[in-house]
C-alpha cells in the first residue's frame, strides 16, 4: 500500500512530532502557510531535512514490510556522522545489533541509546518515520532513527515484526528531452 501525499502533510507531521517531543516550541495551526512550515522545518532540522530542498521529491504514505524494514538505512550523512558510526553496515538493524551485542548505554555521540532501549522495551505509540530514497534505492531514515532503531532492537529480541508506518520521499530525476 502506497498513497501519494503532498509535501505539506509530511512537513506538518514532522513538525508536530518535534513539538510533542518538546524539541520545538511553536504553535502550528491549519492556517499556517506551506512556505512557513517548510521554512520552520529547515530552520529546526537543517541537516535532516536538507534533501527536501536539494532534490525534487515525490512523497508517499506507506507501510514497510519486514524485508524493507530490515534493509532500511540510517540517516544519510558523512562517514563520521554519529548514526553511521553506530551502525557497522549503515542499516537501522545494524545499529540495533550493535546496541544489543555491545551492551551500549547512555549516550553514543549524540544518540540517546537509553531512549532506544526504552522504546524497544515497550510497544510505543506508532510513529510515522520519514524516509528518503534515490530512485529505486534502499530508503534512509531522515526523521525517526531512534524510533526505528528501537523497533529493530525489539525485532531482534522477540523475532516479531510489526509493520512500520512511514512517509517515503522519492527523489525525482528530471526527464531528458
Amino acid at each position: 500500500m502506497r498513497e501519494r501525499v503532498p509535501q505539506t502533510e509530511v512537513v506538518r507531521s514532522w513538525l508536530e512530532r518535534e513539538c510533542r517531543k518538546g524539541d520545538l516550541d511553536h504553535q502550528l495551526d491549519d492556517e499556517t502557510p506551506d512556505w512557513e512550515l517548510v521554512g520552520l522545518l529547515f530552520a529546526h532540522q537543517p541537516f535532516q531535512a536538507a534533501f527536501v530542498w536539494r532534490y525534487p521529491v515525490t512523497w508517499y504514505r506507506t507501510e514497510f514490510d519486514e524485508e524493507t524494514f530490515r534493509r532500511l538505512r540510517v540517516i544519510e550523512g558523512p562517514r563520521d556522522e554519529s548514526w553511521r558510526k553506530l551502525s557497522p553496515d549503515g542499516t537501522i538493524l545494524g545499529a540495533a545489533r550493535r546496541i544489543r551485542e555491545s551492551g551500549l548505554r547512555g549516550q553514543f555521540e549524540d544518540i540517546d541509546v537509553d531512549h532506544i532501549r526504552r522504546l524497544a522495551d515497550r510497544t510505543p505509540e506508532a510513529e510515522r518515520i520519514v524516509c528518503f530514497r534515490r530512485g529505486t534505492g534502499t530508503p534512509s531514515v531522515a526523521d525517526g532513527n531512534h524510533y526505528a532503531t528501537g523497533c529493530a532492537l525489539r525485532l531482534l529480541r522477540t523475532g516479531e515484526y510489526e509493520p512500520q508506518q512511514a512517509y517515503l520521499g522519492v527523489r525525482r530525476y528530471p526527464s531528458v528531452r
